[in-house]
């Protein structure tokens, strides 16, 4: 599970920024805390709150840049770090954007730093805590700066052959991960096990719907050949009710050849529906479905890998053509042991308030972002906000129509449009 991320000097973010999945002292909602290996207790939902141009997609996105740089940087996949890593107008030249992330897996804590400059890795470590202790106590595994290595873990491999193989823009984590040490291990299969989804993007309303040639296998068409993950996917479509009663996969062969003996075959998603009347099923192509429609088992494909591994996943706009009692009905599945056996998180990003409630959300799950007169952008959480009083929130406020109302800032500063009077 993921416990912290701290970020700094990432596009509008100047200031150290820190997403805090740790649960605070608060007694609400006791069931939607579990707890981590070391017994501590964290979150399994965040959701993120604010303006447009606030802030919230980037917060999602630095988590993406230091995902991205740890999984490509021994690739040298410019194409990749190049799409997360473009400078920001408000970024400081000369300052080094840092990255932090605190997690449990595999039965122990990692924290793993680095940071950034100019493409040049500056700084990087990697530290696991003692499990022999039970107070909070941490074990040096690596420890870099500029092009000197030091740590434990150097002892298992030629710090000779490491140097020669770390340049100044890869990650020795990156390299070592070659090197199948169980601790890299660990790490480099976290970052890879997290999920991070744009939702925003209509280009995902189509991915995975379309035909498909031989050996490229889409994951809804994956989930619908496979008997028992097409028993759930049906139990789940017909409990959000889209008017879909099941999903199919139909199937031809083109008839030229692909090479002397081969046949190329293409295969398409179907969704059928059951005329009310007359109870006779209806075989509708799954692109002549709505957009809304698209995303939810997008989504679903997202949220079931997930949930199957008790793992991570990242989601922007998340509201975005979606019914707020949808929303709910996802954080429910999060909160609920029943249906998140394995501990999974989610962490969004949206503008739909409905879900902003007590009922539904600890006030440390609820998180918002907002901006300066600069344009610079802060984070903070609903359980540590204080007024211009001094007074925290209460558990018994009205979450949403306070946030509406601008008394948790993060709201547009909206000015009269002049022209609307010709």
């Amino acid at each position: 599970m993921l416990h912290q991320f701290t970020f700094k000097n990432f596009k509008s973010f100047k200031d150290e920024t820190t997403l805090d999945l740790t649960a605070s002292a608060i007694k609400e909602h006791p069931n939607d805390v579990v707890n981590d290996v070391h017994d501590e207790k964290v979150l399994k939902v965040a959701a993120i709150y604010g303006a447009n141009a606030s802030g919230k997609s980037n917060v999602i996105k630095a988590f993406q840049s230091m995902r991205l740089r740890v999984l490509t940087s021994f690739k040298a996949n410019d194409f990749l770090l190049g799409m997360e890593n473009t400078p920001h107008w408000f970024e400081e030249e000369t300052v080094p954007s840092e990255f932090s992330v605190l997690f449990s897996t595999a039965g122990k804590n990692y924290q793993y730093s680095f940071s950034v400059l100019k493409e040049k890795i500056v700084e990087e470590s990697l530290y696991m805590r003692d499990p022999k202790l039970k107070k909070e106590a941490y074990i040096t595994l690596l420890e870099r700066e500029g092009n000197q290595f030091s740590g434990e873990l150097l002892n298992l491999t030629e710090s000779a052959v490491i140097s020669e193989l770390v340049e100044d823009d890869i990650l020795l984590v990156s390299v070592l991960a070659k090197f199948k040490i169980d601790f890299i291990q660990d790490v480099y299969n976290w970052f890879e096990s997290v999920r991070v989804v744009d939702y925003g993007n209509p280009y995902l309303e189509r991915v995975a719907h379309y035909s498909t040639t031989k050996g490229k296998m889409q994951p809804l068409k994956t989930l619908i050949e496979d008997p028992k993950e097409n028993e759930q996917l049906t139990d789940f479509i017909r409990a959000i009710d889209v008017g879909i009663d099941h999903l199919g996969v139909i199937g031809n062969e083109v008839q030229h050849l692909v090479s002397e003996n081969e046949f190329m075959e293409t295969k398409r998603i179907v969704s059928y529906h059951k005329n009310p009347r007359t109870g006779k099923t209806i075989t509708t192509p799954i692109e002549d479905e709505s957009s809304g429609t698209l995303k939810m088992l997008n989504l679903y494909v997202d949220m079931k890998k997930t949930l199957d591994i008790g793992g991570t996943i990242f989601i922007d706009e998340m509201d975005a053509k979606l019914h707020p009692l949808l929303i709910r009905y996802i954080i429910i599945l999060f909160h609920n042991p029943k249906t998140n056996p394995k501990h999974a998180q989610l962490i969004f990003s949206t503008q739909e308030v409905f879900t902003l409630d007590k009922d539904n959300l600890r006030r440390d799950e609820i998180w918002f972002t907002d901006k300066d007169e600069f344009g610079c952008s802060e984070l903070y959480s609903l359980v540590d906000y204080v007024d211009d009083e001094q007074r925290k929130v209460r558990n018994d406020a009205s979450y949403g129509k306070d946030y509406i109302l601008g008394r948790y800032k993060s709201v547009p500063s909206l000015k009269r449009w002049e022209g609307l009077d010709g």
